[in-house]
């Protein structure tokens, strides 16, 4: 990392000895780096859920909760953020320890050369989830690339098989999430059982039906149901969905990697007179994948 990019970090110090906090924060900033700096580790836990830093020092041994317990909180929390252990009392034991939890590294105190034992390995910590973002960031580019590509296979199929999609798409592309509910029931005839769930945090909720009754609220599906991004469809057991049936077919609602609800829809589809083929039905859940995703995207937005 280039000693220019140091002003664009932030560094959180986590300690309770007031003389290192101080001292080392003012060096760090004297290097043009932004730092804060908390006391105890409930301080700074709440300082880790007011803004993410680039890389946090943590102090092994603190009173309440101690180095390894803020550093097990972080990676929960915030598992892209950079940590690095300081003691004063340094033990393999320890070193072994933090490692595992997934420190970058660890750091003797007293600190004798500031610039070498502290300030180099900060900055490689921060190169490294500059790194690590760039990797998130691209990955996420090339699934999305391949998402379009797929979907837009798979609507030129149903085109081909008479069945136009264009108009469909556009009106899926600016609606709401209670548009999207008529738009993607208008896709399939009257007498088609079908239901819609949206993902609410960890659970996929029921949130409207065709031909069929509306499960009750506290029926939900585990998101870890559906862990494929690739999976296109799939024939499942919904007793309690569509007693009369024994199966269903489902289509995953995935954009971008994220499962964001499911299309349930009678196993006996393709009995149905005007029913169209699952090409088509695939066109139309990648299109409401995508307005979900966009929907919650904008929802953290706001709420963050």
């Amino acid at each position: 990392m280039n000693p220019g990019s140091a002003t664009e970090l932030e560094i959180l110090i986590i300690d309770d000895d007031p003389f290192v906090r101080e001292s080392v924060q003012l060096f760090l900033e004297s290097e043009g780096i932004q730092v804060r700096s908390a006391s105890g580790g409930e301080e700074g836990l709440a300082m880790l859920h007011q803004r993410e830093p680039d890389v946090a020092l943590v102090d092994l041994r603190m009173p309440r909760i101690d180095g390894l317990d803020v550093l097990r909180e972080f990676k929960k929390i915030a598992p892209e953020v950079e940590v690095v252990m300081a003691t004063g009392a340094a033990t393999l034991e320890s070193a072994l320890a933090a490692m595992r939890l997934g420190a970058y590294s660890y750091i003797e105190k007293p600190i004798v050369d500031l610039q070498k034992d502290l300030l180099e390995v900060l900055l490689r910590a921060a190169e490294r989830r500059k790194l690590r973002q760039t990797n998130r960031d691209l990955q996420r580019e090339l699934q999305l690339t391949l998402h379009r590509l797929e979907a837009q296979q798979r609507e030129r199929r149903a085109t081909e098989a008479g069945f136009p999609v264009d108009q469909l798409l556009r009106k899926i592309a600016s609606a709401t999430e209670d548009q999207l509910q008529d738009l993607i029931f208008s896709t399939i005839p009257t007498g088609c059982r079908a239901l819609l769930f949206v993902r609410k945090d960890q659970l996929l909720i029921p949130c409207s039906s065709r031909s069929t009754q509306l499960p009750a609220e506290h029926f939900s599906l585990p998101v870890g149901r559906f862990t494929d991004p690739g999976e296109r469809w799939r024939e499942a057991d919904f007793p309690d969905l569509l007693p009369e049936k024994e199966a269903a077919v489902v289509l995953p609602l995935f954009w971008l990697g994220r499962l964001e609800g499911l299309f349930v829809i009678d196993a006996d589809h393709a009995e149905i007179p005007g029913m169209p083929p699952l090409t088509y039905l695939r066109c139309v859940a990648d299109a409401a994948a995508a307005l979900l995703g966009s929907i919650g995207s904008r929802s953290s937005a706001t709420t963050g």
